[in-house]
């Protein structure tokens, strides 16, 4: 199993995506994701991007992934997304 953590240090809502799916996971401030695939950890299972809509965790050869928080509780696709993007 390979994790991968991911903290909002911002004071600002945050959006953490999990690709290839596509799916949004928003942080508040002071909060931490982990990203969680069946990979093993030598086999590089992950690449992380920073970007204006927020952060992107690509999954490597993996055909599943869950985000948890931190206290180990899964973290639906949708998690306390703002109802205005203003995108």
């Amino acid at each position: 199993m390979s994790k991968t953590s991911v903290s909002n240090e911002t004071e600002s809502m945050l959006c953490l995506w999990v690709e290839p799916w596509g799916t949004d996971h928003w942080m508040r401030p002071g909060e931490q994701f982990t990203v969680v695939t069946e990979l093993e950890p030598e086999e590089s299972p992950f690449n992380v991007a920073v970007h204006a809509q927020g952060i992107t965790v690509w999954v490597n050869s993996a055909n599943s992934s869950e985000v948890v928080d931190k206290d180990g509780v899964v973290v639906p696709c949708g998690h306390q997304r703002p109802a205005d993007l203003g995108w």
